[in-house]
């Protein structure tokens, strides 16, 4: 029986924006309109995970440790709460929006630019792994082999982020200095996150500190905060959660320039509701 396959990977997302390769997603469909779906978490990666940031999976048990998770016929939870369902009314408008002509949920997830924010889970194109001979568009099972990381990065903060992204996303390194791989990857990154999250959160103080020395001096000349109105906000969160809205549309509701913007709003306002 053919059949059609669609696959992706999961990451988490924790609040300096390093990503995390948490499982892989394969969408399978067949000739007689039957499908199914497997999960398999990527357990190593998963360890390296707070849960400030990574609560699960949605529809899976992960204390069960298993090696996949298939669900036959049934679209699992984490699917039906990302992508629009056969009998919405804008579905054509949806699709066309991605360039697509038929409903395929995982392929559709994929390529929308719209945002789920119940929680810090994103997908992307699986990529096969390969051996590198640079850091570019790194992903979960890459090899790479490098004489040095000094000729890629000048500083040393550029260095531990890039260790970090690679611990991350479950790659290994080899150069003349060192080795990252499986055996070591865990130590490596407790070592190098504690390092450039330090640094992360110190030049951000740094930032905030310069720019507030800045105004009372009035040499300050960034733009001011853009006021939301937080009932329109709170609407647009649950219509953005429900799938009825583009990030577009979002922007455009608020009166905003940008989607990093919206995605700030967004994060401080579930942070006022949590206190």
């Amino acid at each position: 029986m053919k059949e059609h396959i669609v696959k992706g990977i999961i990451y988490a997302v924790d609040e300096i924006n390093i990503e995390y390769a948490v499982c892989t997603i394969e969408q399978v469909t067949y000739e007689d309109q039957t499908y199914k779906y497997i999960f398999k978490p990527l357990y190593d990666i998963i360890d390296l995970c707070d849960t400030s940031f990574f609560q699960g999976i949605p529809g899976l048990n992960l204390e069960l440790k298993k090696n996949e998770y298939i669900r036959e016929n049934k679209t699992p939870t984490f699917i039906y709460e990302r992508t629009p369902q056969e009998n919405r009314e804008d579905l054509w408008d949806l699709l066309e929006e991605v360039r697509m002509e038929y409903l395929d949920k995982l392929e559709w997830l994929i390529r929308t630019d719209r945002v789920y924010t119940g929680d810090n889970l994103i997908v992307k194109r699986f990529k096969k792994p390969s051996i590198k001979y640079d850091l570019d568009k790194i992903v979960y099972g890459d090899e790479i082999h490098l004489e040095t990381i000094n000729n890629h990065f000048k500083t040393t903060y550029e260095k531990l982020k890039i260790l970090t992204e690679i611990a991350a996303k479950g790659a290994s390194i080899e150069t003349e200095e060192f080795c990252v791989d499986l055996n070591n990857r865990e130590d490596v990154f407790n070592v190098t996150y504690s390092i450039y999250k330090s640094e992360y959160l110190s030049r951000k103080r740094k930032q905030r500190k310069g720019i507030e020395e800045a105004k009372k001096k009035n040499l300050y000349k960034g733009r001011k905060k853009i006021k939301v109105s937080k009932p329109k906000l709170e609407e647009v969160i649950a219509k953005m959660d429900r799938n009825e809205i583009t990030v577009k549309e979002a922007l455009n509701i608020l009166n905003l320039n940008s989607k990093s913007t919206l995605y700030r709003r967004i994060r401080e306002f579930k942070e006022e509701r949590q206190v």
